[in-house]
């Protein structure tokens, strides 16, 4: 009854529709109801009377009604079609928008399949069941009052007689329905995680051909689907065993009906008229009574998947604004960890004890093996996660004093893991700025070394660049995503490993075009980048989620200590490239010196 009540508040928001579409139904079952009396009195006149000009004016009657229950019936049913519409597009949009401001620890515990499923087909079912289905239950219901009144004014004995029998059939659904519920509920979890395979082996797919791992991907898809076809094959079973049982019932029923009302015709004591009318009703009670069986089928459907919707919907984020959170208008850069533990499991902290500063303006360069805590601590400035203990501070506000989204606002980041979006260059640039303009979207692609690759793309900036930018080379998608995180002009700058997928030239270039950007902007980079780290102003060495050494490239040297010991082997690892750097170097220096002197 709770999905109920939430589902309500969606319908009292469209009550005006609502009501329209019960007048409608409440009209058309009222003609419905009519119709078999003026049948009845057909006959009577056919029979009784030998009345030809009013059997001309009931069958006048009979064609108008059937008109206008024609209209009312398309009223009625285009109104719920737009009613529930409505109502699955707002709950729809309220999915998504839950999603979307959900913390990253959300996505960690449920797989993307799930919420595919969830945030599609199950709030369909919903619509499903409100598009069709409750329709029928609202026509249903003041149909089986209506013809029950009807008979019961006819003939109170017969109508007993058939109720007591047609009660059969509200037994048998409601064990149904306790049958059928926890195998739907089964079936659509089943569904969601044949889903997230799907989604993960069609994403992975050039990584699965790669590896010639094609079979692998079949057997692995073939376990949920197996899963999900016996969980529909259990609910087909039980559907085919208890739907027939109306029909069982319902015939037995006519058939007491007739047996009765034609002795009672045989001893006078009811009409043709009568019994014929009254037959009509009891047929038209059979229909609401077959329709009981799929209603009640279609809300333990849509109950379930309702369930699974509202779980998205009502799912509180773990990081969120405070009630009184401020709004950051201008920023110096100035970041502070306080005795910063973190931990995605609390009991086993990744980070202990950070305590670090960044000036504003300042370069700083996070260096250390794989699971040292490099990104953990960027994910934590964004404010992805928040802090098990300590504080972080930025301008001496502690960040979990600041809106999140005036936070991220002032934070430019290029992560590891490119993520373009299947629209064009220009639209994947200015995506963190929408109405920036081409002028300022070109002097970002020109700084991250993009706009000559970019010119030459079929249509430019124009270009349609792929699911995910798979049109473009590895390099290509990092320029792209640094002039997405430049055209935001940050205060702060983010480089996650930002240059790993491109040459030594390329980065080289980019650096170069950096340089000048970085100047009064605070930057924090992850990198394995010689030449990326001895340029910083200071260098972070982090192991097993500590602060182990800090300082400039000459100082750490200088110690001997880990920095050395990693400066070495990275060393080793880009010497060749590290030359080529520094012979490029040498030839711009030169070309610099002959054109001063020609220009003397």
């Amino acid at each position: 009854m709770a999905f109920i009540s939430k589902l309500t508040r969606y319908v009292i928001r469209r009550w005006h529709l609502f009501i329209f579409m019960i007048i409608c139904t409440l009209l058309t079952t009222s003609i419905n109801i009519y119709i078999p009396r003026l049948g009845g009195q057909v006959i009577k006149n056919i029979l009784e009377a030998g009345d030809f000009n009013a059997l001309v004016w009931l069958v006048i009657q009979i064609i108008g009604f059937t008109g206008v229950l024609g209209i009312l019936s398309f009223l009625s049913r285009y109104m719920n079609g737009y009613f529930s519409q409505k109502i699955v597009y707002e709950i729809r949009n309220d999915a998504f928008r839950s999603i979307q401001r959900q913390s990253l620890a959300f996505f960690n515990k449920t797989d993307t399949g799930q919420l595919i499923s969830r945030a599609t087909t199950d709030t369909e079912r919903v619509g499903r069941f409100l598009g069709f289905q409750f329709r029928m239950l609202i026509e249903t219901s003041f149909l089986l009052v209506g013809v029950i009144a009807s008979m019961v004014m006819i003939d109170l004995e017969l109508t007993c007689i058939s109720l007591a029998l047609l009660s059969l059939i509200l037994v048998s659904f409601s064990l149904f329905g306790k049958k059928i519920r926890p195998v739907i509920s089964e079936s659509r979890g089943h569904f969601a995680n044949l889903t997230s395979v799907l989604w993960e082996s069609i994403s992975g797919i050039r990584i699965v051909r790669a590896f010639a791992m094609e079979d692998h991907e079949r057997e692995k898809f073939q376990k949920p689907n197996n899963a999900y076809y016996r969980s529909m094959i259990k609910a087909a079973g039980l559907r085919a065993t208890f739907i027939p049982i109306t029909g069982l019932i319902g015939g037995l029923m006519m058939v007491v009906i007739t047996w009765i009302g034609g002795l009672r015709i045989i001893e006078g004591r009811m009409g043709v008229d009568t019994l014929y009318v009254f037959s009509n009703y009891a047929t038209m009670l059979m229909r609401p009574m077959r329709l009981i069986g799929m209603i009640w089928t279609g809300y333990q459907r849509m109950a379930a998947a309702g369930e699974r919707v509202f779980q998205i919907i009502e799912a509180e984020p773990e990081v969120k604004d405070k009630p009184n959170a401020v709004e950051l208008k201008e920023l110096k850069g100035h970041i502070k960890f306080e005795n910063v533990y973190f931990g995605y499991d609390k009991e086993k902290p990744i980070l202990k004890n950070i305590n670090l500063e960044i000036k504003p303006g300042e370069t700083v360069a996070l260096l250390g093996p794989t699971g040292s805590g490099k990104s953990t601590i960027i994910r934590l400035l964004m404010r992805f996660y928040d802090v098990t203990s300590g504080r972080i501070l930025i301008d001496e506000y502690d960040i979990r004093d600041i809106k999140i989204r005036s936070l991220r606002k002032h934070i430019g980041i290029v992560s590891q893991e490119i993520f373009l979006f299947n629209k064009s260059v220009k639209e994947n640039i200015s995506f963190g700025k929408p109405n920036a303009s081409i002028k300022d979207i070109i002097k970002a692609a020109k700084i991250a070394q993009a706009h000559e690759f970019i010119v030459k793309l079929p249509n430019g900036y124009d270009t349609i660049i792929g699911e995910r930018g798979i049109d473009l080379s590895g390099g290509q998608r990092q320029r792209i995503a640094i002039a997405r995180a430049l055209l935001l002009d940050p205060k702060i700058l983010v480089l996650d490993d930002s240059t790993s997928s491109v040459d030594v030239d390329t980065e080289y270039e980019i650096q170069k075009a950096l340089s000048a950007l970085l100047k009064n902007r605070t930057t924090i980079m992850i990198t394995q980048r010689i030449s990326t780290i001895r340029n910083a102003d200071k260098i972070i060495v982090m192991d097993n989620g500590e602060i182990i050494e800090e300082g400039d490239h000459e100082t750490l040297m200088a110690k001997k200590g880990v920095y050395y010991r990693l400066y070495q082997t990275l060393y080793e690892a880009q010497k060749e490239a590290l030359e080529a750097v520094e012979a490029q170097k040498r030839l711009e220096e030169e070309k610099l010196i002959l054109t001063r002197n020609g220009g003397e």
